[in-house]
């Protein structure tokens, strides 16, 4: 079964409380600038929002999702399995349903819910998937009542029966279990914390700006302060904007923005590369809550200069560096056992790797 798809971190945050209504209302419009399958999973999440009129927006949107860019997301293995329910129940292009239905990814509930009523060619899919009909024995009984099979697919069914002998028994023990779900990637969160920190919207001067998004060093850096003038009068749903779209320079300010919601928008914009995914790992400036997403997703650190920045850097959360000490090479282990700028726990880490197995005994 193929690796889950990393969640977008802007949308992991939409699918907790406290994002702004203006905002949801927007993204439910399909207004910020994502790649489809993250713009699709964000939708799929504003179907179950508190709000009709988002539901209903949402509803409107998905329904009006290009066939084109639906496709290679219904073929995904990866993608949401509840992506993937909602495109083959709601969507009525063969396509899309025909690359849904033979997706793995779909769970069997989805298609014992449509069994019933396929038409013949799409039936036809699920009648041939053996495997799924075998450890499910309520979806072959509702294709078995789908009144628009041919006889051929009628007769498939019942030596399906006959030969593995299925009449209310249970399926037989040596056939596959069902794969288990994709598990979505986590990210650890403070229960302290409000999972948005939206922040009142008042009065700012550029000057205020200047020490909230800028070090010392840094405001003599004519592009940086340049990038602070255009974006700190923005509002929240601008600078949501502004961090998806932007560019490198409001980036590298944004993702510092005390709004969660506005920082974490940085690491779901489109536009990001993985050399700014480094050098976020490096800031010493920015969030604990946004060294922590960096670090729990496994697509960033496979680059090892996220990991050895994040190591380095004395704001990541220990949990974090702990577990990616390991994974640095022999020479920069050593220098953290006297970095006194990192934790003292990551210090002592190093120097058990340093040591060796042999000298750990001693």
């Amino acid at each position: 079964m193929s690796e889950a798809r990393a969640v977008n971190p802007l949308v992991a945050q939409f699918q907790k409380p406290g994002v702004p209504r203006d905002l949801r209302l927007m993204a439910a419009q399909g207004a910020l600038p994502l790649k489809p399958a993250d713009l699709l999973e964000l939708l799929h999440t504003l179907l179950s929002d508190v709000e009709p009129q988002i539901r209903d927006t949402a509803t409107a949107t998905l329904a009006g999702f290009p066939a084109e860019e639906l496709l290679p997301i219904c073929r995904d293995k990866a993608s949401p399995p509840g992506v993937l329910a909602w495109v083959v129940t709601n969507r009525t292009e063969r396509e899309l349903r025909e690359a849904t239905l033979q997706n793995v990814g779909l769970a069997d509930e989805a298609i014992e819910a449509l069994a019933a009523s396929l038409p013949e060619e799409l039936a036809e899919l699920v009648v041939i998937n053996q495997t799924r009909l075998l450890r499910r024995t309520s979806l072959l009984e509702a294709v078995e009542a789908n009144p628009h099979l041919n006889n051929d697919q009628k007769r498939r069914l019942r030596e399906l029966r006959e030969t593995f002998r299925i009449g209310g028994a249970e399926p037989p023990q040596h056939l596959p279990p069902p794969p288990p779900p994709p598990v979505q990637e986590a990210v650890e969160e403070s229960p302290q914390e409000d999972t948005t920190q939206v922040l009142p919207e008042g009065p700012l001067t550029e000057s205020d700006a200047m020490v909230r998004y800028l070090s010392e060093e840094e405001r003599n850096e004519q592009d940086k302060v340049s990038a602070v003038q255009r974006i700190y009068r923005l509002n929240t749903a601008e600078k949501v904007i502004a961090a998806l779209k932007g560019s490198r320079e409001e980036r590298a300010i944004l993702v510092r923005d005390p709004n969660r919601l506005v920082a974490t928008a940085v690491l779901g914009s489109p536009r990001l590369t993985e050399a700014e995914i480094e050098s976020f790992a490096g800031m010493k400036s920015l969030s604990d809550e946004m060294l922590r997403q960096i670090g729990g997703h496994r697509e960033w650190t496979k680059r090892y200069g996220v990991v050895a920045n994040l190591v380095r850097n004395p704001k990541t959360p220990v949990g974090i560096s702990l577990g990616l000490v390991s994974r640095l090479n022999p020479r920069d282990i050593k220098s953290l056992t006297v970095d006194r700028n990192v934790p003292e726990v990551i210090r002592k880490q190093a120097q058990k790797f340093l040591k060796g197995p042999d000298q750990k005994k001693h």
